[in-house]
């Protein structure tokens, strides 16, 4: 199975095994070698330090190449790699199963940790990365501390939303609920987990702060529904 690129925070358009051709397969490993070389830089010289020539440079590739895949610096946490070297969604089975959104974030957040069911890696580090790449949400510091990266990843999440809240219109959902719904996934769920996730420092693995979340759609509240009157 692949693995989208380690560095960014965002569900892939097209989570799913994948078939690849070799020549997909060699764009995908330039496209993970990018996205590392490009954490490793900005964890040791920090975010705005780091110019793409630089990463291109540090990644043994033309500046045209990493522009071609990402389109801007922030692209890093935004791509959808299989669509950047070529693989169309007939190529990927599906996990997206809109009469069931828990258990596809569920699928997506396993797939995304290297089909461990999020539980992490055995490395006891609890983030569910594969030794040595960082995880599929090794960016997620530069998403909270970084205005363009956060601006461009809710970008990118509203794009998500408008395509998840389409298909559930496009199977009879009334388009309030169905755009509130999609939100409520992308925003509330999945980002609001991730962030907790590494505000806690990454010690537990993020399939466990997604279940938390899916919980709290089932009973967002223990307190009293009103506020208690004043005085």
């Amino acid at each position: 199975m692949a693995r989208p690129a380690a560095g960014w925070s965002g569900w892939p358009q097209y989570p799913g095994p994948v078939s690849l051709t070799l020549r997909q397969r060699n764009r995908l490993a330039a496209v993970q070698r990018i996205t590392d070389t490009a954490m490793a830089l900005f964890d040791a010289r920090g975010y705005s330090e780091v110019t793409v020539e630089e990463i291109a440079q540090a990644a043994g590739v033309s500046p045209r190449t990493f522009y071609r895949y990402f389109g801007t610096k922030e692209g890093l946490f935004t791509t959808d790699v299989y669509a950047a070297v070529g693989a169309g969604p007939e190529l990927l089975a599906g996990l997206v199963d809109p009469d069931d959104l828990p258990g596809t974030l569920e699928r997506v957040v396993a797939f995304l940790a290297g089909g461990d069911d999020g539980e992490g890696d055995g490395d006891g580090d609890g983030d569910g990365a594969s030794d040595g790449d960082g995880g599929a949400w090794r960016g997620m510091r530069y998403v909270l501390a970084e205005p363009a990266v956060r601006a461009a990843v809710y970008a990118a999440g509203d794009a998500m939303c408008d395509r998840l809240a389409e298909l559930l219109r496009s199977r009879g959902t009334e388009p309030t609920r169905a755009r509130v719904v999609a939100r409520t996934f992308w925003f509330g769920v999945y980002f609001g987990a991730l962030e907790q996730w590494h505000l806690d420092g990454r010690v537990r693995p993020v399939g466990e702060y997604v279940r938390a979340g899916l919980a709290a759609l089932r009973g967002p509240f223990d307190g009293p529904a009103t506020a208690p009157p004043p005085g």
